[in-house]
């Protein structure tokens, strides 16, 4: 087996395993055992089973900032619509992942220090793409932003709730009229208004 299929074999297996017990219940033998390796192969590939979960998280995230990336491209729209479509497209991702298993969404929240990292350059990478557009939309003449860095971090912290934990524990019926309401409050504050 060549040596990127190893690493391919170790990561599906570790996939399949953190979704069903999560990161604290998953050892590298277990992945080993999984992927009908030695444990010795594992460590050829990974220093260690939280090196294995940050590559894993890392997927994850990635995942969620393209899907963030697609929506803000300008063939969808006004830059509020872009805005709000972001914030949707983040909110759809994570719910799938949700949707992948008892412990799926341990990979894009929980206590590993592993995830932690990972999460954290998201939400840095996120918050560059939203400080983009509010500027691209200053410039544009579509919002009213003159601090677009400090802007995007307050629209980040209010659209919170829409990230894990909180988001998974959201009655899935209520959460796309909540954030059509969260978009409504906070994008409407955004908006540059005609001068009077």
């Amino acid at each position: 087996m060549n040596v990127g299929g190893r690493r391919n074999q170790i990561l599906r297996a570790a996939e399949r395993l953190l979704g069903r017990y999560g990161p604290s219940k998953t050892t590298i033998a277990d992945v080993a055992r999984e992927a009908r390796i030695g444990v010795g192969s594992v460590y050829l590939e990974f220093p260690s089973k939280e090196a294995i979960v940050e590559e894993l998280s890392m997927a994850r995230h990635l995942c969620v900032l393209e899907a963030m990336k697609k929506a803000a491209e300008p063939k969808n729209g006004s830059f509020r619509e872009r805005l709000a479509g972001i914030f949707d497209a983040r909110t759809a991702v994570l719910l799938s992942v949700a949707d992948e298993g008892a412990h799926a969404c341990d990979l894009v929240h929980c206590m590993s220090p592993a995830v932690r990292v990972a999460q954290a350059r998201f939400v840095e990478q996120e918050r560059v793409l939203v400080a983009e557009l509010l500027r691209e939309g200053a410039r544009a003449g579509e919002f009213d932003a003159p601090k677009p860095e400090l802007l995007s971090r307050t629209i980040l912290r209010a659209y919170v709730v829409f990230s894990p934990p909180s988001l998974f524990a959201m009655p899935r019926d209520e959460v796309r009229a909540a954030l059509k309401a969260m978009h409504q409050l906070v994008l409407s504050g955004v908006l540059a208004r005609p001068a009077s």
